[in-house]
């Protein structure tokens, strides 16, 4: 493995804003002996260090890769556009944070995928690794270029770009990843040869360059089957059988340089019991499976003394639908609190429920309390299956304020099926019935932010079949909401709808969507996930030079008969069941 530890201090450190960045030498940090090992693993997480070394996945999986016997696993991130600019120019290539060797040098290269807006950057940190974009163009010697997270639930976008896709919970699936491609070196078996072994023997693998999409004559997908015998039709997600069989991240890094998080972040339940209609997450993730009360203090423990962090954060999909949460609430504060040690409750469910929680958390940290009511109308609620009646909503936020919290931020979703202009009224209507339920605690207004995002029909989900709603709606609601809350003590917030409408297009496409991506990419997109790096335009000319017409993907609603481009992935909800459920929420519509 080359090691170009000194260009990366002559030539790369001295030119960026934020060398802090890519200096590595963490707290926790790992750094097994790279030219012994043997399988040499690099994780990526294609956005920047500060959002990509707060990603609690990325860290577990550095973690328990490391401790497998011969294995070196080091980690890189996208670099930011000054800084790719200087490696372009002076011949730096991409590398390992803690070996500062060479990401083309390594056996394995893995991506994290978890959204539309960090496909651009694996394509940046690809080519300046010096490894060919497309996998049809790698050669022997070449990194194997894996991708897991949320869009390999629905793979075929990236299809062109990633050799294997880790479908499910990586915990699973790394390990006999990592060990199939040693014994395959230590044969000396072909890079081709690794990857048809990957297809047949690992469950959860996907190799695109195996199956074969085909088309019909409206532009539909006819299909997608293996070409290679003895490859199966479907790939089945894989989950863990126990949380506690994914080790708890009691050494977490500790950033150089700015991150997004900075605290202790303990993953207490994987898995959602409510099964929102919109929600992949919550239909891909289940089984629901919990770590034990006495399990996650013993990471917080470990996590705080490791770290010096002052504030753990209890992640789930639905934190306050953990089978013990109270006890675990009451536990962590009778040791935490003493200590001056803060607890964060992201993810709560706004219900009765939420009423107890002020009472539990005295030491919950109170500058605002994040909800999701998903909807202003009681109809639409009960229509995605967030079955939440405004009342409760009142009940629990008015004891959020007796117990000294000052704001709440509320999120909403706005263009589900059978929305109209009521239930837009109906967002800011609760927002101010919110914001008047603080008067009978203290005669003040409380503070409400509301953040409105556009519904993005998932996949895995019975939103599938659905339509996103047009632009040109869009707009139309975000311009209602801004003129009913213009003299009041509302704040509406509302995420990029260009955005939106382009993560419709790519999460519900097809392979045809890569070479929308890759044009997009040559013609500079990066970090389409931040505001100050977006251009629609830019993607609006990729699709057009492409010959691909977005609205195609996102704005045309799925026939039950039509074959969609994730069906060859079992999320085990079997489609039969998203049918139905889309049926009914149509009919509860009427």
């Amino acid at each position: 493995m080359q090691n170009v530890s000194d260009i990366i201090s002559r030539e790369l450190l001295p030119r960026v804003r934020k060398p802090g960045q890519y200096i590595g030498r963490e707290t926790n940090a790992r750094y097994p002996d790279f030219s012994a090992a043997e399988v040499r693993l690099a994780l990526c997480y294609p956005d920047s260090y500060s959002v990509g070394i707060s990603h609690l996945g990325s860290q577990l999986l550095y973690q328990l890769v490391n401790d497998m016997p011969g294995v070196a696993c080091d980690r890189a991130y996208c670099p930011m556009p000054d800084a790719e600019a200087v490696m372009r120019a002076r011949g730096v290539p991409l590398f390992g944070w803690e070996s500062r060797c060479r990401l083309a040098d390594f056996d394995i290269v893995g991506f994290s995928l978890a959204h539309e807006g960090c496909l651009t950057n694996v394509l940046t940190m690809l080519d300046l690794a010096g490894i060919a974009i497309h996998a049809a163009q790698r050669k022997q010697g070449d990194p194997i270029i894996i991708g897991g997270d949320s869009m390999a639930d629905a793979p075929e976008p990236m299809a062109d770009f990633i050799d294997i896709f880790c479908v499910g919970d990586g915990e699973c699936m790394l390990p006999e990843l990592i060990e199939l491609v040693g014994a395959a070196k230590a044969t000396g078996a072909s890079r081709d040869d690794i990857l048809l072994q990957a297809a047949r023997q690992i469950a959860g693998v996907y190799v695109p360059r195996f199956y074969e999409a085909q088309y019909n004559t409206d532009g539909t997908l006819a299909g997608i089957r293996p070409t290679v015998p003895g490859l199966p039709e479907k790939i089945a997600r894989r989950h863990l059988d126990c949380l506690s069989d994914s080790p708890g991240l009691v050494k977490p890094l500790v950033p150089l340089s700015e991150a997004v998080h900075d605290r202790v972040t303990i993953e207490i339940m994987r898995g959602c019991p409510n099964a929102c209609r919109f929600c992949q997450a919550g239909h891909v993730r289940n089984p629901i499976r919990c770590r034990s009360v006495d399990e996650i203090i013993a990471i917080a423990d470990q996590a705080i003394a490791a770290t010096g962090y002052r504030e753990i954060s209890l992640l789930s999909l639905s934190t306050s639908d953990y089978p013990q949460f109270a006890e675990l609430i009451d536990r962590l504060n009778a040791i935490y609190t003493p200590r001056n040690i803060s607890l964060s409750l992201p993810s709560l469910r706004v219900d009765s429920q939420l009423a107890t929680i002020p009472k539990l958390t005295s030491q919950v940290r109170k500058h605002g309390l994040t909800i999701a009511a998903e909807t202003g109308s009681e109809r639409l609620r009960r229509s995605i299956r967030k079955n939440i009646t405004d009342e409760a909503m009142l009940a629990g936020v008015t004891a959020a304020w007796q117990a000294g919290w000052r704001s709440v931020k509320v999120y909403f979703m706005a263009g589900l099926p059978g929305e109209g202009e009521a239930d837009i009224d109906a967002m800011f209507d609760l927002c101010r019935r919110l914001s008047d339920s603080r008067r009978a605690v203290d005669g003040q207004r409380g503070a409400i932010t509301a953040s409105v995002s556009w519904l993005v029909p998932r996949p895995h989900t019975p939103m599938q079949f659905a339509a996103a709603r047009t632009e040109e709606y869009y707009w139309s609601v975000r311009n209602r909401l801004r003129e009913m809350s213009r003299r009041s003590v509302i704040a509406f917030k509302f995420h990029r709808i260009e955005r939106s409408l382009l993560e419709a297009a790519i999460s519900r496409g097809d392979r045809r969507l890569g070479k929308v991506i890759e044009l997009a990419w040559r013609a500079g997109q990066r970090f389409d996930a931040w505001d100050e790096y977006f251009d629609f335009n830019k993607w609006r000319q990729a699709f057009t030079d492409a010959r691909v017409d977005p609205a195609f993907y996102a704005n045309r609603e799925h026939d039950f008969a039509e074959c969609l481009p994730w069906d060859h992935i079992d999320s085990g909800r079997p489609r039969q069941v998203l049918e139905t459920q889309y049926q009914r929420m149509l009919a509860e519509l009427e």
